[in-house]
């Protein structure tokens, strides 16, 4: 049976690390670069709102990258559950 509670961990830790990340790069980046490092962080769910700048491409990249990369975080964490079970057991 699946961890419910490390699957959640992970994703919750998922989506710190990129929030973190994309805060940090909107901070000490330039105007310029930072955009396109935040697409290129959130790829490819950037497609979504790569046309947008300032504030609305922070906010869409919070909130779509963060769901995103708390999906992949726990789909890691089921991944290797498994692999673990399957070596076990």
């Amino acid at each position: 049976m699946m961890s419910r509670r490390a699957v959640t961990r992970a994703a919750a830790i998922g989506v710190v690390l990129h929030t973190f990340t994309v805060l940090w790069v909107w901070w000490r980046w330039d105007v310029f670069e930072r955009g396109i490092v935040i697409a290129l962080l959130d790829l490819p769910g950037s497609f979504g709102y790569m046309h947008l700048d300032g504030r609305p491409l922070l906010i869409w990249s919070l909130v779509a990258g963060g769901l995103q990369w708390g999906a992949l975080a726990a789909l890691l964490a089921v991944l290797v559950g498994r692999a673990a079970r399957g070596r076990a057991g």
